[in-house]
């Protein structure tokens, strides 16, 4: 209707392009400035078919009595020429003010409505973030009281076996658990303080049996399991922890050792 700049088109172009809701929106907008334009139309005056119609009947009468007076002789006296009035015929500027008048409510109404389609739709992205934290914090809760529940369970189960890992003297303050099945002597394994492993680091389970570390497993942080399943350990005295490279050592790395508890 060239009431909005290029850019401004450009702009809502992009819009549609990329939202159903804002194209929906621009297409009912268009269709509801026709039906308005229609019931709005302005019909033509009455008389300005009869002022019409005087035009040409003065228009007709005039030529006619032009060419009387050019084959008639001329007079010796003088002679006034008779001018027929032009009737006024209106134009139609008042239908064309109706119209801007109309494309441009219907304008302001359009972006109005865009306005107001992308306020929603940031709205509702906005919930759905936030539904999704709640829902992944939900999720964390209820994966941490599960681990909890399963630490207790293990703990107060007569069938298992609790060592306490203390932390050496250059890691005051470290503790660890294991857990051993009395039947089954199946390990399980808890780091709880521990720090994070550096990258391409692991801490690595040590059973000392008969006096020597025995492998008893690989404990992988990126799991999210807080108790893990360990190794099978048959006559285990104690348990020590190191820090080795990622997939293990054969041999403890006796300076990275971190904790360690007797059974």
């Amino acid at each position: 209707m060239g009431l909005a700049t290029e850019e401004e088109i450009q702009i809502l172009q992009c819009v549609q392009k990329h939202n159903a809701e804002v194209r929906q929106a621009v297409l009912d907008a268009q269709l509801s400035l026709e039906g308005l334009a229609t019931q709005e139309a302005v019909p033509p005056p009455a008389h300005l078919k009869a002022a019409i119609w005087s035009k040409i009947q003065a228009e007709e009468a005039s030529s006619s009595k032009e060419e009387s007076i050019a084959s008639a002789p001329a007079s010796s006296g003088n002679t006034t020429a008779f001018i027929p009035a032009t009737p006024q015929v209106t134009t139609g500027g008042a239908k064309q003010n109706i119209f801007r008048t109309l494309a441009m409510a219907a304008s302001l109404l359009l972006l109005v409505s865009i306005a107001g389609l992308a306020y929603l739709v940031r709205e509702q992205n906005s919930m759905k973030t936030q539904l999704a934290a709640v829902q992944q914090k939900q999720q964390y809760t209820a994966l941490a009281y599960n681990q909890l529940q399963r630490k207790w369970d293990m703990s107060s189960n007569p069938e298992m076996k609790t060592v306490m890992l203390k932390g050496v003297e250059k890691h005051p303050g470290m503790k660890a658990m294991v857990y051993v099945d009395n039947k089954t002597k199946q390990t399980y394994l808890s780091l709880e303080n521990l720090p994070k492993a550096p990258e391409n680091m692991q801490y690595q389970l040590w059973a000392i049996v008969d006096g020597k570390p025995v492998d008893a497993g690989m404990y992988d942080q990126q799991s999210g399991d807080m108790v893990q399943k360990m190794y099978v350990i048959e006559h285990a005295q104690a348990f020590a922890i190191t820090l080795e490279h990622a997939g293990g050592s054969p041999t403890p790395t006796m300076e990275n050792m971190y904790v360690m508890g007797e059974i």
